[in-house]
């Protein structure tokens, strides 16, 4: 009787915790295209207070960076030029469990003059349900959340994407 108890118990272990699993995930904002993009609050490197509903009425791009990813670093050059020279959209850049110390570090060793948000302990990532970097969201002017991929990208892709999926 002892061998018949064990699987059984096994599989009721394995049910409860993919049911926790779905309900636990249930219940999270999806935060894909199409749904209305999650307000935050963070800080930069200087102590200077951002809100994402602050730039309401304008395109935001949301870039989940971090200082030891290979593809955020090769793709900095892109988003620099990004944010120096295309003005119709707000460029934030959130350092996924970063410290103040190592992005300022960085910031001063790469002369990026971007706006670098400190998510240090992941809350906003988590919103987000960002597992990897770098990950970047476009959200259009009404707050809604148009475009959303994985991996690095280039100033001209962003730029495309923004004017074919952000409506004026």
């Amino acid at each position: 009787m002892g061998k018949k108890i064990v699987p059984i118990i096994v599989i009721a272990a394995v049910i409860g915790v993919l049911g926790f699993l779905v309900s636990g995930l249930g219940g999270k904002a999806s935060a894909q295209p199409g749904d209305q993009s999650i307000d935050f609050e963070l800080q930069d490197i200087e102590g200077n207070t951002y809100k994402l509903s602050d730039f309401k009425g304008q395109p935001v791009v949301l870039n989940f960076f971090a200082t030891w990813c290979a593809p955020c670093i090769d793709e900095a050059p892109e988003l620099e030029a990004f944010g120096k020279e295309y003005k119709d959209a707000k460029l934030l850049i959130l350092a996924k469990g970063e410290s103040k110390k190592r992005m300022e570090k960085y910031i001063s060793e790469s002369g990026s003059e971007l706006t670098y948000l400190l998510d240090t302990k992941e809350d906003i990532s988590k919103d987000y349900n960002v597992i990897g970097q770098p990950e970047t969201i476009i959200i259009d002017g009404n707050g809604v959340i148009v475009e959303r991929f994985s991996g690095p990208t280039t100033k001209d892709d962003l730029i495309k994407m923004i004017q074919e999926k952000v409506s004026p």
